[in-house]
């Protein structure tokens, strides 16, 4: 028999994480992305999963109530230790009541298990079906660390550790700091970044006060600013969020000057130094497009991440509970967006 109990305590929720060290997790899985989402006046349920008064699990709700219907989402959740499925399919029907008692037309779990047709069969059989459209990223690029610079940088192609090595010889200055012209700065060429006339690749951007949440949640030694100048001129800026062993590249922008030697490549190679230097066991690149399709919306930027090695890591996509009949209407609505967009997912292999 299983149970959900609420939880209220920051350092025993982040514990268990850590003290259990899942295959995949991140910032998303931690106390202070509840904290953040109750900035953006999102709720947030926080539930100890028991077995038996045995500890084997947690699952953060987050209620989101947007224009038209009102729904939880489970970012890269449930963490559970064993038993996966059994435990999913136990505490289902708690998390279905939880969601009819405050209002929600469905539940969307972003699972944090691997894409494989077992995972999909057997959440189908738990009568979870595939969402319309995904909320965090599923597909994502993945690099061990825990290695010295010279072991990483040798399974760069040439042309690549070039970028990096004549930004270094030219002096192009890195900056890591929190400061709030460091801050504005990354706000504001995350705006233009997204709003680029004639880019074929544009995407939305987060808001300024969504930017200044996550500084505020996050603490100087969890959250970064990295940015690369040459000749007093920011070229590339960008954020990493760390959680624990997992450092992820979360929002980044730039304004190119010296293509010959794009100072792209060395803010984005001290980043992952950074992370490497704080014995981090992964970083994370986040989203990246299932295939090498030019045609997806985020190929562009996938080409640069796939540049520093590592490997792909894929999610299995979003998973939905329908708890009422509105949710069809949602389904419609999202499934024209993704179209619209060309956003398209693997498939479990």
């Amino acid at each position: 028999m299983c149970q959900l109990k609420i939880i209220n305590d920051k350092k025993i929720w982040n514990d268990f994480i850590i003290n259990w060290d899942f295959e995949f997790y991140s910032f998303v899985n931690s106390w202070q992305w509840g904290e953040f989402q109750e900035l953006e006046w999102n709720k947030t349920f926080r539930y100890w999963i028991y077995e038996n008064d045995n500890l084997i699990g947690e699952i953060q709700l987050i209620k989101v109530e947007a224009k038209r219907w009102t729904y939880f989402f489970t970012p890269h959740w449930p963490l559970i230790k064993w038993d996966y499925f059994d435990v999913l399919e136990k505490i289902s029907t708690d998390l279905k009541e939880i969601a009819k008692e405050n209002w929600c037309s469905f539940i969307r779990l972003n699972p944090n298990i691997s894409n494989t047709k077992e995972n999909k069969i057997k959440y189908s059989k738990l009568n979870y079906i595939d969402a319309p459209m995904h909320i965090h990223a599923e597909d994502t690029h993945l690099l061990a660390l825990w290695k010295t610079e010279e072991e990483l940088l040798k399974w760069m192609k040439s042309k690549d550790k070039y970028f990096i090595n004549r930004a270094r010889k030219e002096w192009v200055e890195i900056k890591i700091w929190n400061d709030e012209e460091h801050i504005t700065t990354l706000i504001e060429y995350h705006r233009q970044h997204a709003n680029r006339d004639n880019w074929k690749n544009k995407y939305h951007a987060f808001s300024e006060k969504y930017v200044r949440n996550l500084y505020k949640v996050f603490d100087e030694s969890e959250i970064s600013t990295i940015s690369a100048s040459y000749n007093w001129f920011c070229e590339s800026i960008l954020m990493t969020i760390k959680f624990w062993k997992t450092c992820v590249y979360y929002i980044a922008a730039s304004k190119i000057k010296s293509k010959k030697f794009s100072p792209n490549y060395l803010c984005q190679w001290e980043a992952i130094m950074k992370a490497n230097n704080e014995w981090c066991s992964v970083y994370n690149f986040w989203g990246i497009s299932p295939d090498d399709n030019p045609l997806h919306p985020i190929s562009w930027v996938t080409k640069f991440k796939r540049k520093f090695w590592g490997y792909d890591y894929s999610l299995l996509h979003a998973q939905d509970m329908v708890v009422s009949n509105v949710y069809w209407l949602n389904w419609a609505i999202e499934t024209f967006r993704r179209k619209k967009r060309w956003y398209y997912y693997k498939k479990p292999q």
